[in-house]
């Protein structure tokens, strides 16, 4: 009995299966979006989708050194310049605190599963899950941007285009829902919605799981990453360091006396 099971591909000699088309009219015939919906959600995508692909997958192209992916990458090729593991290093800075969407699904989770236990409506579910965790004093995931401080234009970009489509539906709803029940819980006007949360606001409307949108975040930024690496490698410094970091620790000092009364009878 064969040890693996897959609906993603079968190859054979001279020949590739691919969700069900053959490869070779995917190559002929579909973009590279195309192909890459189909790969990752395992169906072509509706003309409105396509679109929306795109925007996405240009969202993230590159967001210079204010991207702890690229930093990441920078400093791996700056101490070892290959390329493979510089782009792969940098992939792993993605999580929680940036790039990726994943975190973002959480809220809407919990928003939706409030909307359906309790009857509540988009901004009263947005309400009690931004209590949460203003009360806990824990960081909203999809939200704020050191750079980008009164709004993200990508974010804006993205839900634009998803409502010119017709794509947006419950996910863009409450996600706006969940910002306007940020600022009225914290008066903060300086932490919008940001490509997180938007990526992760469409791709719910979008049927896309947590880890598919993901896959799309990660196919948007490795361009970017590329450049970058092949950048440092063909430019940059080797063995970039740190300049400006404060030490936080105890002053210098002398290492404390050694007892050396009994050391001889040892």
């Amino acid at each position: 009995m064969p040890t693996f099971h897959t609906r993603v591909s079968e190859v054979g000699p001279g020949s590739v299966n691919l969700r069900g088309y053959p490869l070779a009219e995917v190559m002929r015939e579909l973009t590279y979006a195309e192909g890459a919906f189909l790969s990752i959600i395992g169906r072509l995508p509706t003309d409105a989708e396509r679109r929306l692909v795109d925007v996405t997958l240009n969202s993230l192209l590159d967001h210079g050194y204010v991207a702890s992916t690229i930093t990441a990458s920078r400093y791996i090729a700056s101490g070892n310049p290959q390329f493979v593991p510089a782009v792969a290093g940098g992939l792993l800075a993605a999580g929680s605190n940036t790039l990726s969407p994943e975190h973002s699904y959480g809220l809407l989770r919990a928003a939706a599963d409030l909307r359906a236990a309790e009857g509540l409506d988009f901004i009263g579910a947005a309400h009690r899950v931004v209590e949460g965790y203003v009360q806990e004093r824990r960081r909203l995931p999809g939200f704020g941007h050191p750079v980008h401080k009164s709004s993200d234009f990508r974010a804006d970009i993205v839900f634009e285009v998803a409502h010119e489509l017709g794509l947006a539906g419950d996910g863009v709803r409450q996600f706006e829902a969940l910002h306007q029940a940020f600022v009225a819980l914290t008066g903060k006007q300086n932490i919008p919605i940001n490509i997180d949360g938007a990526l992760a606001a469409v791709g719910s409307d979008l049927g896309w799981s947590s880890d598919q949108t993901v896959a799309f975040a990660l196919l948007s930024v490795l361009p970017g990453l590329m450049a970058h690496v092949i950048e440092e490698i063909n430019e940059g410094v080797p063995l970039r360091y740190i300049e400006d970091g404060d030490y936080a620790g105890p002053p210098e000092s002398p290492l404390p006396a050694r007892d050396t009364t009994n050391r001889g009878a040892q």
